[in-house]
């Protein structure tokens, strides 16, 4: 009879679904058989894609054969890690039926390849095997390989932007070089700033090149790799004279023409030569570690070097947020099939403000992550060829990239160009766009696509900062912009404003107001409001050219999700968009999303639909925001792979962790509607929103507790009117701390100080004679006709500061306040409002409605705090009345703790107490636990350790 003899991929299905069986995948049912021209087997791992390519021992050279396998696997990108596997005669010769428990009982040998190491062989069983899996995913997870040898690479940049400092000519030439803009009137420290700027990303650029140069190396023998050109006696002439050679002869026109105008500013000397091998060999380091090639390495720095954070309002999005956002936003359902290249050269993915193209970046990966899992499902083809395919189609057909930067978008082109440098394409869809003022007609850059989906240009590719020119990593030239119909927008605009400093157009002082009045005439008409800042205008901009059943995916300031200058933001979504995914950060120590800030940001993906429909959206709540790219593809399987969530409107909690923490929650709630507050984006924990929910619907819900207790309550406005704001306070008054006058103030909100709810003014206010410089005289008699009894907070730090509302026995007006006027409460209301305005549910109220800042640093405005529900003391009776008035008459001298402290606070747990039982409220102390717990309240890190 003749001996079994088992192939190879069925053994290695085999060894999958025991492996699956041991508990490292989450998804067994992905486990595909593959032929020649594919993996052996491909499997899902915690969002990571893993390969095992495996061999029988009865080879000689099976141990070689099958680890080159598993490297081509990760370095052409269809698999993050892969298992090299040899087998013994026994597994071959054992009948089908068998293979599992055959294997169980092997001893197999095996060596495990990622992006960022390669294992020695080891040998054990298919346990084992399943450990060292586990222990790939969990270092790729930790170990943020782009950061790493960004650092790296930074420090030998900083060494050879030294060589110009010093020499103004010479950074003058780069600034002009990169395109970086030389305003009018430039002071003294702006100026070294930006020749320091020119300095460093030159260096930059030319690291980029030695990259580029020695990834083109492998696929193309007319270009010298980098060890033969640093035995060069010359080496910065032969650098100079090769790339000369590749752009005029292969192209690539925008990375070597660049770094060759570079290079000649390089100073003659010995330091040059040693600052060019220094960077020669970092850029030979950089080669041999592909994964940080993958995602956006030269982006990663390219934020750093800047000069300024707000270097035109643009913050650069993190890597690990753009991979978390783009696998969700291509986890949605698409109407595309994904491993059909002619249906995906129809697929328009874009950005109209794309910076180092870390987003495009992103997308790209997530569309290749797409691809890869749908050919295997079916069984398709995906030979390294089909890869390029894939490629070819990403950089010709689908990504679009426009931004103001020139040095920007040349290193999107080549960030994206080195996913696959062997690859050769006819262009590349990315567009240096105009702005400034051009012959007096001014220039908003992609903005001016409000205005048409097409852009005429007739400027030189020498006044880069003016141009519109089409950059590719094979060739640049001149050409109108375009933008398509998009099938998905991915975006993190300009988050800059018109108010607080003005910082629109902020590196183009000199242009300001013409480019800022050409705004305001481009906006009319739009749903989008220019007190937000520009990224309200891009959304809006956005939806103009999206294609039914669209999706935008955008990151954006958190006060989005509920400020007052978001509110048509909000409306176009709503009334266009099914808002699918809400994901904010309540991660204490990064609660952005962006590199170079602190501001506190939301990621959101919306769906254009063409009618009304039931839906619901879903919140992701981050307790730790994942620092590095595997660490968020981890985020994005476990979120995806979620079973129904929790609803804000049911019971239970839906959580997601690793075996260390939980890393959040997810809840779902119905669509928000109109302006409507995307109030679940406002909250760590599930149930502190679903309290706050009910809450807003004149119910009191303690968590785990019985029927929720329903409340009169009325709208803050209904009680009386909120008065002027500081500016209007200033316009009408100065303000006196020795001389006498009718009308009183409270000035300041110092934390130490301002300790408990009744306050004594401290100062007067002096009405105006003349109006203040730059200002028009406000009437006084006016802004002093809405001051009031009561203040309500304006802004605060809830780590810090102790009260929402005091009160006064006499009007006054507060510079960081709102003065409430009632209409014509009793004492006892007053005092029972005021009470109310600090007890624990008001503080939750003020919490789901607050606009985020930064962290613990919150706002609440004028139109927030009149539409706040609050106890309707009109209703309350005579004698409840009265027994609160007495309750506040012994609270309001005593001093209360840090809003943030609420947990232990007795003073603020008497307010609930005397609340609680003039009201029949439940036992709220849950409720206060809970709140302490919010990092956006207390600042710190939630509790997330296992119970």
């Amino acid at each position: 009879m003749e001996k079994q003899r088992n192939r190879e991929e069925a053994v290695n299905t085999q060894l999958a679904i025991l492996i699956s069986k041991l508990g490292v995948t989450a998804d067994a049912e992905t486990i595909h058989v593959h032929g020649k021209h594919r993996p052996d087997v491909l499997i899902q791992m915690l969002g990571l894609r893993v390969a095992i390519e495996g061999k029988f021992d009865d080879n000689p050279a099976a141990a070689k054969v099958v680890l080159q396998d598993a490297r081509n696997r990760v370095a052409s990108g269809i698999a993050h890690i892969a298992c090299a596997v040899i087998y013994s005669d026994a597994v071959r010769a054992a009948p089908t039926t068998k293979i599992i428990d055959v294997l169980n009982a092997s001893s197999l040998k095996f060596a495990i390849v990622s992006e960022t190491h390669e294992t020695e062989w080891f040998e054990g069983s298919p346990s084992e095997v399943m450990g060292a899996l586990r222990r790939a995913q969990e270092a790729l997870t930790k170990d943020d390989i782009v950061e790493q040898t960004a650092k790296a690479l930074s420090l030998q940049l900083e060494a050879v932007s030294r060589l110009w400092i010093g020499q103004p000519g010479s950074c003058d030439r780069l600034s002009r070089i990169l395109g970086i803009v030389t305003p009018n009137g430039e002071s003294a420290e702006k100026k070294a700033a930006r020749r320091d700027t020119a300095a460093k990303v030159s260096a930059l650029v030319l690291a980029n090149a030695y990259i580029f140069q020695e990834q083109l190396s492998r696929s193309d023998t007319r270009v010298d790799t980098l060890r033969t050109i640093d035995s060069a006696s010359d080496l910065v002439g032969a650098t100079a004279k090769h790339w000369k050679w590749i752009w005029e002869n292969i192209n690539y026109v925008p990375i070597f023409q660049l770094g060759e105008r570079v290079l000649n500013e390089l100073p003659e000397g010995s330091q040059s030569t040693d600052a060019a091998k220094a960077l020669l060999a970092e850029a030979q380091a950089i080669c041999r570690q592909q994964a940080a090639l993958r995602h956006d390495l030269m982006g990663r720095i390219y934020h750093w070097l800047l000069h300024e954070a707000k270097y035109l309002g643009t913050y650069y999005t993190s890597v690990s947020a753009a991979t978390l956002l783009l696998k969700l936003a291509m986890s949605r359902e698409w109407t595309t099939d994904f491993t059909n290249p002619r249906e995906l050269a129809d697929f328009k993915i874009a950005d109209l403000a794309c910076g180092t193209g870390t987003l495009l970046m992103a997308a790209a990966q997530a569309v290749t992550d797409q691809y890869v899992q749908g050919r295997s499902e079916k069984d398709l083809p995906l030979a390294e060829k089909d890869v390029s395919i894939l490629h070819q189609t990403l950089m010709q057909n689908m990504l679009y990239g426009y931004d103001v930067l020139p040095t920007a978008l040349h290193l999107t082109a080549s960030t994206l160009a080195l996913l696959a440098p062997e690859v050769a394409f006819r262009h590349m869809n990315l567009f240096v766009m105009p702005m400034g003022i051009d012959h007096g007609q001014p220039r908003l850059g992609s903005l001016d696509f409000i205005g048409g989906s097409e852009i005429q240009t007739q400027f030189a590719l020498d006044n880069s900062q003016l141009d519109t020119v089409r950059t590719g990593a094979a060739k640049s030239n001149y050409t109108n912009a375009k933008v398509p119909k998009i099938n998905l927008c991915v975006m993190n605009p300009p988050f800059v404003r018109s108010v607080g400093g003005n910082l629109l157009f902020g590196s183009l002082p000199d242009d300001r107001g013409l480019l800022q009045k050409e705004l305001k005439a481009q906006v009319r008409g739009l749903s989008a409001n220019i007190t937000a800042g520009l990224g309200s205008v891009f959304v809006a901009l956005a939806d103009k050219n999206m294609s039914e059943g669209g999706r935008l995916a955008f990151v954006l300031p958190a006060a989005l999700v509920s400020g007052e200058a978001w509110g048509p933001t909000r409306k176009l979504i709503a009334a266009r968009y099914h808002l699918e995914m809400v994901i904010s950060s309540h991660d204490a120590g990064r609660p952005n999303f962006s590199e170079n800030t602190d501001l506190s940001e939301v990621l959101f993906i919306a769906r254009k639909r063409n009618k009304k429909e039931k839906a619901e959206t879903t919140y992701i709540s981050l307790w730790r925001n994942p620092r590095s790219i595997h660490e968020a593809l981890d985020y994005a399987s476990r979120i995806v792979h979620q079973d129904k969530p929790a609803a804000l409107d049911g019971i239970g909690i839906t959580g997601f962790r690793s075996s260390e923490r939980k890393l959040g929650e997810i809840f779902t709630a119905p669509v928000p509607q109109n302006e409507e507050n995307w109030t679940g984006a406002l909250f760590a924990q599930t149930e502190l929103a679903r309290t706050c929910w009910q809450l807003q619907r004149g119910k009191v819900h303690v968590p785990g507790g019985k029927s929720p207790v329903t409340l009169s309550l009325c709208r803050l406005d209904a009680l009386g009117e909120l008065g002027y704001d500081r500016r209007d306070i200033h316009d009408a008054f100065e303000i006196s701390y020795e001389d006498l006058s009718p009308y009183a103030a409270f000035w300041g909100h110092e934390a130490a100080k301002v300790s408990s709810i009744g306050q004594n003014p401290g100062a007067h206010l002096l009405a105006r004679a003349v109006p203040a410089a730059g200002r028009k005289l406000k009437s006084a008699t006016a802004v002093w006709a809405k001051s009031g009894n009561i203040l309500l907070v304006e802004r605060l730090r809830s780590n810090t500061h102790k009260v929402l509302a005091i009160g006064f026995e006499k009007p006054v007006l507060g510079n960081t306040w709102w003065s409430f006027r009632d209409y014509e409460l009793t004492s006892d209301q007053r005092k029972a409002l005021l009470l109310w305005l600090n007890s624990s549910l008001a503080l939750l109220s003020f919490f789901g409605r607050r606009v985020i800042t930064e962290g613990a640093w919150m706002q609440m405005k004028k139109p927030a705090w009149s539409s706040m529900s609050v106890l309707d003391v009109r209703a309350l009776s005579s004698e409840t009345s009265i027994a609160l008035g007495k309750a506040y008459d012994d609270i309001s001298t005593r001093e209360l703790s840090a809003i943030a402290k609420l947990g232990e606070d007795p003073v603020r747990k008497e307010i609930d107490d005397v609340l609680g039982k003039a009201l029949g409220l439940p036992d709220l102390q849950l409720v206060r636990q809970f709140m302490a717990r919010e990092p956006g309240l207390s600042a710190q890190e939630i509790n997330s350790k296992p119970n």
